[in-house]
């Protein structure tokens, strides 16, 4: 995420206060539209789970007075249609969700073998389902390393009864073939659906719950913690995971010495996914790479466009300051800028507001490359950006509002800084903000599992957070 840094570089900040995040720099809500939605993928996977169930053989011996000992097998037993229509979805607050399906469908096909002393026959079997009620509780918790976990509390099924038609010569026969057939298939297709349930959850979801990155390393010297703070809860309509959504040192981690404000994910929308992305995520950032040396930045004439007529040396600044051209004739400068004090963050309803501080340290080089100091400015600037959404990713485009200077230290005599207002501006609008909205155009990919596409995208300043929202489609 290197544009996290570029974004901060235009804040400096650095947090002064004292006190303990308790509320989570990431709150992700996944609403019942979502959450219906994911049950429809698992009973999609179900569904194409049975069709490729094998049913065991059903075989044994019977003693009849006719026909004395008979033996008999119902063999390649195969499901061929598979129907879940009615799915509901239940959320206990605080207590996790259950899902319920009934109505469900199966139809099935095999062969069956009968034979005795006096008889051998054979023919078809067709049997369907018009109804079946399974119900599955889930509970959500976070394992050591802070990543989600999910396990089933309890599963049932049940089949009240199967249609059963039965095809060949001996149709007096038909009547024996269902009495064995039906209760072994409703037993065995019972126990199938939660084992499958089961095997979905242990084979597809509680993988993926594992692979989960808890963290993710931007840089150098600086990784970002998406961990749960605490396990995932569930509200009457929602299922919220709280993450801790924090930038930390990766050579030497400490914590941020200032709390994240509360975020209100409220659900005035109707999209599937909402994640709030609060300002401490933000914070948390700028005092990382304050402590790592991110967020200051040097200036010197090769980063000019080569096609602009304003050069960054002592000819053109002592064009505004006499003194210094007559002091340091025809030598490059050097700008050295650094954070000095936390930025004021505000969002407004389209764009994120930044006043920041810092200090301009000016530098004459000389022919041997020695640095000579000139003056230290302090600065204080306000930086827009407008936040956008394009292909599923987020952009934005800093612009400068204003600058206001006051010096701090002349080692060439006084002079009025005002008359550097427009080179700052020139160089922090031609040098600086380029470099960084250059990355920013192509906008930064979301954190998504893969196969998801978004759709119906919002993207919302709100107080102290950023609100996203989407609808997703797995494909």
């Amino acid at each position: 995420m290197k544009w996290a840094a570029h974004l901060l570089f235009g804040t400096f900040f650095l947090h002064p206060l004292s006190v303990w995040p308790t509320n989570p720099g990431f709150k992700t809500k996944i609403t019942t539209k979502g959450i219906d939605y994911g049950c429809k993928i698992v009973m999609s996977v179900l569904r194409n789970r049975l069709l490729d169930v094998r049913i065991p053989d059903i075989s044994g011996n019977k003693q009849s007075t006719v026909l004395q000992e008979l033996q008999y097998n119902i063999s390649s037993i195969t499901i061929s249609k598979v129907n879940f229509p009615d799915t509901s979805v239940n959320l206990v607050s605080n207590v996790g969700l259950k899902v319920a399906f009934s109505l469900g469908y199966i139809e099935m096909n095999g062969n069956w073998y009968i034979k005795s002393k006096i008889l051998r026959s054979h023919g078809k079997v067709n049997a369907q389902i018009n109804s079946i009620a399974t119900s599955i509780f889930l509970r959500f918790g976070k394992d050591d390393a802070g990543r989600p976990t999910m396990f089933i509390m309890d599963c049932s099924s049940y089949i009240a009864k199967l249609q059963v038609h039965v095809f060949g010569k001996s149709s007096w026969l038909y009547n024996l073939i269902i009495r064995w057939f039906e209760p072994s298939i409703r037993k065995y297709l019972s126990g199938k659906i939660c084992f499958e349930l089961k095997k979905i959850l242990n084979e597809k979801i509680y993988p993926f719950l594992q692979t989960v990155p808890v963290t993710k390393e931007v840089g150098r010297y600086v990784g970002i913690d998406y961990s749960l703070t605490s396990p995932p809860f569930v509200t009457n309509n929602s299922l919220n995971l709280p993450l801790k959504g924090e930038f930390y040192n990766l050579l030497h981690r400490t914590d941020i010495p200032f709390s994240a404000p509360a975020m209100n994910i409220f659900s005035g929308h109707e999209r599937m996914l909402s994640i709030g992305i609060s300002e401490y995520f933000f914070n948390s950032a700028g005092y990382v790479l304050n402590s790592v040396g991110g967020l200051s930045i040097n200036i010197t004439d090769d980063m000019l466009p080569d096609n602009s007529r304003i050069r960054f040396n002592t000819e053109t600044i002592g064009t505004l300051i006499p003194q210094m051209k007559k002091m340091y004739p025809v030598m490059k400068m050097k700008l050295q800028l650094t954070a000095d004090s936390a930025p004021s963050m505000a969002f407004l309803s389209d764009k994120i507001t930044l006043t920041t501080s810092g200090d301009i340290y000016a530098f004459a080089i000389l022919p041997n490359s020695t640095l000579i100091p000139l003056f230290n400015v302090k600065l204080k600037a306000q930086i827009t950006t407008p936040v956008g959404i394009k292909d599923d990713k987020i952009t934005g485009k800093l612009t400068l509002d204003r600058v206001e200077l006051s010096l701090k230290k002349s080692n060439i005599g006084p002079f009025q800084v005002n008359c550097l207002q427009s080179g700052i501006d020139f160089l922090i609008s031609i040098v600086i903000l380029p470099r960084i909205n250059t990355d920013l155009a192509k906008g930064y990919s979301l954190p998504l599992i893969d196969h998801i596409k978004l759709s119906n995208l919002i993207l919302q300043p709100h107080k102290s957070f950023l609100l996203f929202a989407t609808d997703i489609t797995y494909y």
